[in-house]
């Protein structure tokens, strides 16, 4: 578990690597809508499956990068008057555990895997007054 608390700053640091994966994530969605703007505004075909399913794509793609810009924060340093509130969501049979904060965004915890850790955090952020 990679979830720290630092008394000084008064912030909770977590180093997951999630920064670089949802820029990662952003480039690449960015890149798909645009080649699929290029694919659909090409005047010399005539509208058929092809555009349709670009048309698709770029629209998948659009809410994909929805999610990531306004949704999700991948911010390594979390100020604790920022925090609102730890939460749990289950997918298909598996726990993912997050950080609800202020503005509304949410904060995935990739390194807690289990019940066990994620007490463990809960514990750290009501010792601490977060919570």
């Amino acid at each position: 578990m990679s979830v720290t608390y630092n008394e000084l700053t008064k912030s909770v640091a977590i180093k997951d690597g999630l920064k670089s994966h949802l820029f990662l994530m952003k480039f690449v969605m960015i890149l798909t809508l645009i080649n699929a703007l290029l694919n659909i505004s090409n005047g010399q075909i005539a509208f058929g499956f092809m555009k349709a399913l670009w048309l698709v794509i770029g629209m998948f793609s659009v809410v994909i990068l929805h999610k990531y810009i306004f949704k999700k924060s991948g911010s390594e340093k979390i100020p604790a008057d920022q925090i609102k509130g730890l939460s749990e969501s289950v997918f298909l049979g598996r726990k993912k555990y997050f950080i609800i904060l202020q503005n509304g965004k949410q904060r995935d915890l990739l390194s807690v895997k289990s019940d066990a850790e994620f007490a463990q955090v809960r514990k750290l952020f009501t010792k601490n007054g977060i919570l």
